[in-house]
């Protein structure tokens, strides 16, 4: 899989990122911390990367939508594809344990309606919640200042809160 003297260090990262999404997301997804790295790594063998954080960003991402189609195909078989919409709680913590599947698939859904938006801000979290990188290290990913990154995790956060949980408009849209 991996090769050089990194390869272990790197290979244990994974799998702590891998863990991070899995307790995240629902049981749905029934993918093991092994199988989602080594689908992550199949997507991203051939992809060029800036450094070792750049390259866990990638994988982190990655892992997210390995999860998200996991779901979305676990659903689909479920309920022969039907889709209900659950509205959330206002009480909705991003930085908690697993997230129920209906709740899974919104905030994918909504976020990508953010990254339409502003990317960077959605990356921010996809890097913070899913991957569990630090504002330190997103700050290198994204070359952007640490202060940058907090300021981002905090607006998406808001912004994201406002979308799941149906308060009418989202900040910096009125």
């Amino acid at each position: 899989m991996l090769q050089g003297p990194d390869s272990t260090e790197i290979y244990r990262e994974l799998q702590k990122i891998a863990a991070i999404h899995l307790s995240r997301s629902s049981a749905e997804a029934s993918i093991q911390p092994t199988q989602l790295v080594h689908e992550a790594w199949l997507r991203l063998h051939d992809r060029g990367w800036k450094s070792r954080t750049h390259f866990l960003a990638l994988a982190s991402r990655t892992m997210r939508m390995v999860l998200i189609d996991a779901v979305r195909s676990r659903m689909a078989e479920k309920r022969s594809g039907g889709w209900s919409r659950v509205t959330l709680t206002p009480n909705l913590d991003l930085s908690g344990p697993a997230l129920p599947v209906e709740s899974v698939i919104e905030l994918d859904r909504t976020l990508d309606l953010l990254a339409q938006k502003d990317d960077r801000k959605a990356r921010v979290v996809e890097m913070r919640f899913f991957g569990g990188l630090e504002f330190k290290e997103i700050a290198e990913v994204l070359a952007i200042s640490e202060i940058t990154a907090k300021r981002d995790w905090e607006f998406a956060r808001t912004w994201l809160f406002a979308r799941l949980s149906g308060q009418g408009a989202s900040p910096g849209e009125q």
